[in-house]
């Protein structure tokens, strides 16, 4: 039996939320992402819009705190947490997360979460889920106090990696420090962008007024925010009137700066939401992935808004694209990262980088960013932009990368912060090829 599989006597029919949330988990752990295991497991279900969304929250929210979680369980497992069959862990931090921020009643939190681990393996592990969670029921943990010990709080209560939490503090400060944790941990509104050419801001919420309450985004012109519900059943987004893309990473291709008709290398394309807006746009669009299932995610963006025509995606590596020395008119590389800039919306990135990566992240930016200068002509433009926050990913890139090429100039750079502008954390350099 594979343990956390939902099922049901026939596919589709409704599973329990917390069978689902077991199964996305498992997923994640094996290296998927949240964002994309979920959705396809809950297609495999006949669950009603409110169970999806508490199988959401589940999987979500025992990600995003999952130092917390830790912090609250450890004492009261007899044996380590790292030691622990994965299904066990799993259902404890699940159970955990629904006692401790979920707002589900204890009995229901525990009962309901004992039973999903019996249903994906055995009695001996849902016994252990039980007393353990028994346990927590009983004794809430003490957080440290954040005002005495910023840290501690924010490693633990605010469930952040120790080395995120120094890098924050080293830019920020410690009050911002905070404002940015709790900002990370908070469940973002969904954000839904505009296709140019296929429908404008304000026709799209005059189309989403009758079914759900949105309002326009204060950071992009072409964004519209969601309170909560699920993009992929409304009309727009399913016909490709708009796409889901956070307001941050929708000020990307617009800052490129390219007119229509003009050739744009897109140098890390997948999964396309920044090519299709460029090609949406009006640019002609190269779109280079070197990962061949994310390349067919920028083709499949490309047709479902209706831009196949003006994207080609290529599979290739980005540092040595398939043009010629100043053949695009401009080039953008949103380039692989730490992913700080997205914890709100990718749960899953704050454990799957270290501070070991970042040098050979920024090794990565920094060839994909000198093959964009290769590629663009004089007088174009490069996009340099990140979903980080990092000083190493961000400002010193652009530091380094003029210090190699004296044939660039630097126009602008803007660092957008989740805590400051209720956005992503995008960092965006915009350079103009001098020769």
């Amino acid at each position: 039996m594979t343990a956390g599989r939902p099922r049901g006597r026939d596919r589709g029919q409704p599973v329990n939320v917390r069978d689902v949330a077991l199964a996305a988990l498992e997923r994640v752990d094996a290296g998927a992402y949240a964002n994309l295991a979920l959705p396809g497991l809950l297609r495999r279900t006949t669950l009603s819009p409110s169970d999806r969304a508490a199988a959401t929250d589940l999987v979500y929210g025992s990600l995003r705190m999952r130092a917390a979680l830790d912090f609250a369980l450890a004492p009261l497992s007899r044996q380590p947490l790292d030691r622990l069959e994965p299904l066990v862990l799993r259902g404890l931090r699940l159970g955990a997360y629904a006692l401790l921020f979920g707002g589900t009643a204890p009995h229901a939190a525990v009962a309901e979460t004992v039973g999903a681990v019996a249903r994906a393996g055995h009695r001996g592990q849902a016994g252990y889920v039980n007393a353990v969670l028994r346990r927590l029921a009983a004794a809430p943990p003490a957080w440290p106090d954040p005002d005495r010990d910023q840290v501690g709080w924010a490693t633990t209560r605010g469930s952040h990696p120790a080395w995120i939490v120094e890098e924050a503090l080293a830019r920020l400060g410690p009050e911002e420090m905070r404002a940015l944790v709790e900002a990370d941990n908070t469940r973002p509104e969904v954000s839904l962008r505009a296709t140019p050419g296929r429908v404008g801001r304000d026709e799209l919420l005059a189309e989403l007024a009758a079914g759900v309450s949105a309002r326009p985004s204060p950071l992009s012109p072409d964004c519209v925010l969601l309170e909560r519900g699920d993009p992929g059943r409304l009309p727009a987004v399913a016909e490709g009137r708009a796409v889901v893309q956070d307001a941050a990473s929708a000020l990307v291709a617009p800052a490129v700066g390219a007119v229509p008709g003009d050739l744009v290398a897109d140098l890390a394309a997948g999964p396309g939401g920044k090519a299709g807006h460029l090609a949406a746009l009006g640019a002609r669009v190269l779109a280079v992935e070197v990962n061949r299932r994310r390349a067919r995610l920028v083709a499949q963006t490309a047709a479902r808004i209706g831009v196949a025509g003006r994207l080609h995606t290529v599979v290739a590596d980005g540092r040595r694209p398939p043009l010629r020395p100043g053949q695009a008119d401009a080039a953008l590389v949103d380039a692989p990262c730490t992913n700080l800039g997205s914890l709100r919306r990718r749960p899953e990135a704050r454990w799957r980088h270290g501070p070991g990566d970042v040098a050979g992240l920024v090794e990565l930016q920094l060839d994909l960013v000198e093959a964009a200068a290769d590629a663009v002509r004089p007088g174009g433009t490069v996009l340099y932009s990140v979903c980080t926050w990092t000083r190493a990913e961000t400002d010193s890139v652009v530091a380094e990368l003029l210090e190699r090429r004296d044939d660039l100039r630097l126009e602008e750079t803007r660092q957008l912060w989740p805590h400051r502008d209720g956005a992503d954390g995008m960092f965006l350099a915009r350079l103009f090829k001098v020769r």
